[in-house]
């Protein structure tokens, strides 16, 4: 039996409980009893007897604790690891929840401007990180977006605006050190009819406000309170010349003054700081690459504890917001959206009630049950680890442009042909030609899992920095700190010759709304220090092994090699990998993933498909995982010129899977079976494409063709073509 149908009634007195919606137990006569023996492992038929309670027969499996887990919070003190720091309430009309006071239209225009932008205010800072993330194009703010309404497809009156308050906090169960920065929202037409909660582990590294306007709204629009969490990746820069760090509202303060605020603090005293320095000028550390956490071993943790905060908090302003009045649904994208597959396996309390993942960024356990078919293509085995993929695609995707015909910014990858060379000099590649050089790195690309539809995204993939993402999470998984400067990298500030200066006034005041929570953010990039001129910007350094401009060959083989290798630093590596690996196991959980066949960043078959498998072996049937796969959808959901032409929102099919999951469990609408969505591009002219219509994406169907229905089967997955 389904774990839900387990924990849904409870008998007290004569009367039954449905343990979803029940009578608000904050308002019931006999909450004090009820509370006083919460603490038994069984849900039981509770008899009155003399004005107590007796127990009788057990009726349904788990805890009476689970049951109240959202009231328990109402009156009793804040978890340890919970610190609040502050409170703010927004009118909808100059501020707001989702666009700052901007409203949705002006989202696609000009970026907000600081009154004196080496002075930002909070507010300000906030605004223009709200600003920063929000969708452009495609069809935002007329197709979908926080103005339009979801069910009539009208715009709004209010531009998007929505009222409320705001709280931020940290859970840090240590002394300052792991800091994961929380933010919840409650619209001030906060539903008590059928409460609701969204917790959303925010996407990438970056600041908690990065899809707010993206679909953090939909809650809103839902009248749910909405909570993010920061996956200990966030926002948090430690400028180690100034000794300057932020605060969680964004502020860039003296790390003294910030104390056990610190959004982020390198591990090093004063001494050895200035001892650094003095070796390695401007250097800057940051949370993403240097907390020296692992944080995706608590990603799955960290979601549940924004879930516990959230309840804590609403339960202060109102003591019926309680677990099992509530929806509480966890969705994400991206590192988001493996965050809240994390979450959904470690679900041992059942916070949750469904999972919404787009594009998963999600690792699992080796197990060669698991196959994926796809026409004459079987590949068997659990997808690959983000370190693996990335490390093998940093040595070949730069060389790879150059096989694609009519490749998207392939002048963004100006030292490709050099790049070639250098593989082939080392071996790396065996063809003599640079077309042949540049046909075998793809074609080893494509060996390797990338699907012919990521073709597209390989210069704009490498552009957006694949040795940044490379070297970040070789530093997070082996923990490494800011002064190993592993394989020669490290972290500063250049000029335009990629020459190392000091982080800009202006950039280090501001770098919490503009920083994707890591380099490159402004002028802040990765460093080569191993280049024999002399530092300088990776991206523009040479090699000492080839003499060459080709983005660094050596670093990338050193990258490489920690992935593949034995050493010990390759050691530390892999066992940072092996502490956050997933099960598969989502106990039965209502799940939705959604995945772009065109994703070159985070492709489907290194994550979503072999996901898929993994939990049919595990859950086998009681599992409740659906996959739904868009054609014709990348990761970034670019509108760059020849992205427009080809590529739709795949944004806009996360927001329909939440209306799904939404009717899933409101309404018991059965949830879409898996399949392919074939979508329609927009075509024209590069950089000109028509505006998006309905017409190019079409709804998940809840009765696809067999062509388009995917299928899986203990552990066997088959893809349409």
């Amino acid at each position: 039996m389904h774990r839900s149908a387990l924990r849904r009634v409870a008998i007290i007195g004569d009367r039954a409980y449905d343990c979803r919606h029940p009578v608000n137990f904050a308002t019931d006569a006999l909450l004090a009893d009820v509370l006083a023996i919460a603490a038994f492992d069984t849900v039981t038929r509770l008899a009155v007897s003399g004005g107590r309670l007796t127990m009788m027969k057990t009726y349904c499996v788990g805890s009476l604790a689970l049951l109240l887990s959202g009231g328990a919070y109402a009156g009793q003190p804040a978890p340890a690891w919970l610190h609040e720091q502050q409170v703010a309430h927004y009118d909808g009309k100059t501020d707001d929840l989702v666009t700052a006071g901007l409203g949705a239209e002006a989202m696609t225009g000009a970026p907000p401007s600081f009154a004196d932008a080496l002075h930002p205010t909070a507010q300000e800072l906030r605004r223009a990180a709200i600003f920063f993330r929000a969708s452009k194009g495609q069809g935002y703010g007329r197709l979908f977006g926080p103005n339009v309404d979801q069910e009539t497809g009208k715009l709004l009156d209010d531009g998007g605006k929505i009222a409320g308050d705001e709280i931020l906090a940290f859970a840090d169960d240590r002394d300052g050190k792991q800091n994961v920065a929380m933010l919840l929202q409650i619209p001030e037409n906060l539903a008590t009819d059928r409460r609701c909660l969204i917790a959303i582990p925010v996407n990438g590294s970056s600041s908690l406000f990065r899809d707010v306007v993206d679909f953090g709204y939909w809650g809103l629009r839902h009248r749910c309170a909405v909570v993010y969490n920061d996956k200990g990746h966030g926002n948090g820069f430690h400028l180690l010349e100034t000794d300057s760090v932020n605060l969680i509202d964004g502020r860039q303060v003296p790390a003294p003054d910030a104390g056990s605020g610190a959004h982020f603090r390198a591990d090093l005293d004063d001494p050895a700081r200035s001892s650094f320095l003095a070796a390695w000028p401007h250097r800057v550390a940051f949370k993403a690459a240097h907390s020296k956490q692992n944080p995706e071993k608590d990603w799955g943790t960290d979601l549940l504890r924004s879930v516990e905060f959230a309840f804590f908090e609403l339960a202060k302003r109102d003591p019926g917001f309680i677990r099992e009045n509530t929806i509480v649904i966890a969705t994400g994208s991206s590192n988001g959206g493996g965050a809240v597959l994390y979450g959904a396996e470690k679900d041992e309390q059942h916070l949750l009630d469904g999972v919404v993942a787009r594009e998963p960024q999600v690792q699992l356990k080796p197990d060669d049950r698991v196959v994926v078919t796809r026409g004459s293509t079987e590949r068997r085995g659990t997808g690959r680890t983000l370190l693996d993929y990335f490390s093998f695609g940093n040595l070949y995707q730069p060389c790879a442009v150059l096989a694609v015909p009519d490749i998207p910014l392939k002048d963004r990858v100006p030292y490709a042909a050099n790049r070639c060379q250098s593989l082939h000099d080392k071996g790396l590649l065996t063809a003599t030609t640079l077309d042949g050089q540049a046909q075998e790195a793809l074609d080893r690309m494509h060996a390797y899992g990338w699907n012919g539809e990521t073709d597209v995204g390989h210069a704009f993939g490498y552009f957006v920095a694949p040795d940044a993402t490379a070297t970040k999470y070789v530093n997070d998984h082996g923990r490494f700190d800011v002064r190993d400067r592993v394989c020669g990298y490290s972290y500063a500030a250049t000029d335009a010759d990629g020459r190392l200066v000091a982080v800009p006034p202006a950039l280090a005041a501001t770098i919490f709304s503009v920083a994707p929570g890591g380099a490159p953010a402004g002028a802040i990039d990765v460093i080569n220090d191993n280049d024999p001129t002399g530092p300088r910007r990776s991206w523009l350094s040479v090699s000492p092994s080839t003499g060459r401009q080709d983005f660094d060959l050596d670093g990338a083989v050193c990258i490489r090699d920690l992935v593949t290798g034995s050493s010990p630093d390759a050691k530390r590596v892999k066992a940072g990998i092996d502490e956050f690996l997933a099960s598969g196991h989502l106990h039965g959980l209502p799940t939705i993933i959604v995945h772009g066949r065109s994703d070159d960043r985070v492709p489907a078959g290194f994550s979503s498909r072999p996901y898929l498998g993994l939990n049919s072996l595990i859950d086998g049937d009681n599992s409740n995982l659906r996959y739904i796969e868009v054609t014709n959808a990348e990761h970034f959901g670019t509108d760059l010129p020849g992205f427009d032409t080809r590529m739709i929102p795949l944004t806009l099919y996360h927001l329909r899977a939440l209306d799904q999951m939404w009717a899933h469990l409101t309404s018991k609408a059965a949830l879409p079976p898996s399949q392919i969505v074939r979508t329609t591009p927009r075509g024209g002219e590069p950089g000109k494409a028509p505006p998006l219509q309905s017409s190019n994406v079409p709804s998940i169907s809840a009765s696809p063709s067999e062509a388009d229905k995917i299928s899986v089967e203990k552990g066997r997955v088959r893809m349409p073509d």
